[in-house]
């Protein structure tokens, strides 16, 4: 009975001990949140003027893409140009052998002298016999004979001349120069090569690289828009290479296809823009930004407030007695950090932006983040005076 009455007291004693010793460290407990306040973080909604551009996903295309090809069959001399090198309007790019074409260019011109010659010849024996068919010194058939002998070697002149020319160009052919400035790719043959047949005709490609065009596609229902900014002037489209923000080019809408993809639901659009350090290239992809007007007086919230139930929206809405609701919004754009809204709360309404998730509609919350704002920061305790080393100062003399 005695050792029951100690292990009680013992026991009472240590409860004592565990209540007191929080009052003994001078550090009493903070009182816990009521389980009713969920704390959270809000926001202020604002009205600001915000930039309506809009960002398209594009591929850079050229104005001019040619192949370069061999359009008679010889031995290739010379290339003057080398692969990925700029090119210039005219400068030659590649020779062929041109003395086979020389050659039958000047059989061609021996051939029309002669068929000029034999005309002449006829021209003068129908011309001469012409008197004499009225007296009939010269049958009437002798003469048509004549007529006709001239006729053909008309002929024959028209086809000589024809013939010149088609070696005059086979001629030409056998030096190839750039219609444009551009870039020249990879020769896929060298000097040396029999090219010209039907399996070497493709030499190489020669791509125009400054201008460019960046084609873009948005959707039909964003047309309507875009094509009443540019009935009212010249729009303005900014052009990031793919993923390189810091490569930028600035161009001009130009162009706009004339019917709407039945697939995509969308319509193709062009930008050119100058590529003077040639930077881009035909083929990369590019962001495609196009410069709106600004638009004032826009609902903005921070794009943490928002959240989704099935195919929609919400924002919570802090009530005047710190009850929330939900809010339905709809979205215009998003830009830094915050979203610019064309339906939602008012102006001046304060929202959530942290602690959505233990939400729900009738939560009494407590802000955490405006307790953290106005509380005061911490005053520093000034250094102690540092304490002198070395010999001591003796005491000044009474």
């Amino acid at each position: 009975m005695t050792t029951m009455r100690m292990t009680q007291t013992s026991l009472a004693f240590f409860v004592m001990a565990a209540i007191a010793l929080p009052i003994a460290c001078g550090k009493p407990e903070q009182p816990p949140t009521p389980p009713s306040q969920v704390p959270v973080t809000t926001a202020i909604v604002t009205l600001q003027t915000i930039p309506m551009d809009q960002t398209f996903p594009g591929i850079v295309t050229s104005p001019r893409s040619i192949v370069i090809d061999a359009r008679v069959e010889g031995f290739l001399l010379k290339q003057e140009v080398a692969d990925g090198s700029v090119t210039k309007p005219g400068q030659v790019i590649y020779h062929i052998d041109p003395r086979p074409f020389e050659a039958s260019l000047a059989a061609t011109k021996g051939s029309l002298i002669a068929a000029i010659a034999q005309r002449d010849y006829a021209r003068k024996e129908m011309e001469r016999n012409a008197p004499l068919v009225p007296s009939n010194a010269i049958s009437q058939q002798s003469y048509d004979q004549l007529v006709a002998n001239f006729e053909t070697s008309e002929g024959q002149v028209l086809t000589a001349k024809a013939n010149v020319v088609t070696a005059e160009l086979n001629l030409s052919y056998c030096t190839m120069a750039s219609p444009f400035t551009g870039v020249l790719g990879a020769s896929k043959y060298f000097e040396g090569a029999v090219v010209g047949n039907p399996n070497s005709q493709h030499l190489n490609t020669l791509v125009q690289i400054d201008p460019l065009w960046v084609q873009f596609s948005p959707s039909a229902t964003e047309w309507p828009n875009i094509s009443k900014l540019m009935a009212a002037g010249p729009l303005t489209a900014t052009l990031t290479y793919d993923g390189k923000d810091s490569i930028t080019a600035t161009g001009k809408v130009i162009f706009a296809d004339n019917q709407v993809s039945t697939s995509t639901s969308t319509l193709m659009m062009r930008v050119e823009f100058t590529n003077p350090n040639l930077i881009f290239r035909p083929g990369v992809y590019s962001k495609v930004t196009l410069q709106f007007a600004d638009q004032p007086n826009t609902l903005v919230v921070p794009s943490a407030a928002l959240f989704a139930r099935e195919a929609d929206v919400y924002v919570w809405r802090v009530k005047p007695d710190n009850t929330v609701e939900t809010v339905l919004v709809t979205v215009l754009k998003k830009f830094n950090q915050n979203l610019a809204l064309t339906k939602g709360p008012n102006a001046g309404d304060r929202i959530v932006v942290e602690g959505l998730q233990r939400l729900k509609p009738g939560s009494k919350i407590i802000d955490v983040g405006a307790a953290k704002a106005a509380a005061p920061a911490p005053v520093a305790t000034p250094p102690a005076a540092p304490v002198a080393q070395g010999k001591a100062t003796a005491p000044a003399p009474k």
